[in-house]
């Protein structure tokens, strides 16, 4: 998947614009639950890398539609990856979307406890070590909650390869696979997900 996702970029299509479609789709995924659920109460958690700007794009595609939600990055702002702060910049101008300050820890795992609904984009496809603080802290409250748990692409801290937990791993109810599934889902039993369309032209797929 990172070869082509750099293949893509090559091609002329930038990682910005994936992302907007990453968010778009994890956006209509997430409505038809909180339809479904009569969710109210919705947390977003973006780690630093670009899974996590998919996720903060998606909490601007919700806004759209009227959904107020908490957003906690976690990492500093500095930190993100460039499209990431790209996102970070237009939800900070987004009054349905409070962003909840990622250095108090005890606050955000407050949030995540009294959460109906949670979106993980804390880790991406490319996790390959243990999990350490603040985000142990946070996936283990994540799992200790009784919220319903859609992660971006891969549950935070599965190894897309391998199907490895290093630590520790968001158990997920519900995945929203970008393009295309990943080995790990081969490997083991993943939970409910979807395969959504990012955009990635069919010549560069292989």
């Amino acid at each position: 998947m990172k070869s082509i996702d750099q293949k893509t970029v090559s091609y002329g299509m930038p990682i910005e614009l994936m992302m907007e479609n990453a968010g778009r789709e994890i956006c209509n995924q997430t409505l038809k639950i909180i339809k479904k659920r009569n969710i109210k109460k919705i947390l977003v958690i973006a780690g630093h890398g670009n899974n996590g700007g998919g996720v903060i794009a998606a909490s601007r595609h919700l806004s759209t539609y009227g959904i107020s939600l908490k957003l906690v990055v976690l990492g500093t702002k500095n930190s993100l990856s460039t499209p990431g702060k790209l996102n970070l910049s237009l939800v900070r101008k987004n009054q349905k979307i409070q962003i909840i300050d990622s250095k108090n820890l005890q606050n955000v795992l407050d949030e995540i406890n009294t959460s109906e609904l949670i979106l993980d984009g804390i880790f991406g496809i490319g996790i390959n070590r243990d999990i350490l603080d603040p985000y142990y802290s946070v996936i283990s409250a994540i799992n200790d909650s009784n919220a319903y748990v859609i992660s971006n692409d891969v549950p935070s801290g599965i190894n897309a390869d391998s199907a490895k937990i290093y630590n520790i791993a968001v158990k997920s109810n519900y995945l929203v696979v970008l393009h295309k599934p990943k080995t790990w889902m081969l490997k083991t039993k993943p939970p409910k997900f979807i395969v959504v369309n990012i955009g990635i032209p069919i010549e560069v797929d292989d």
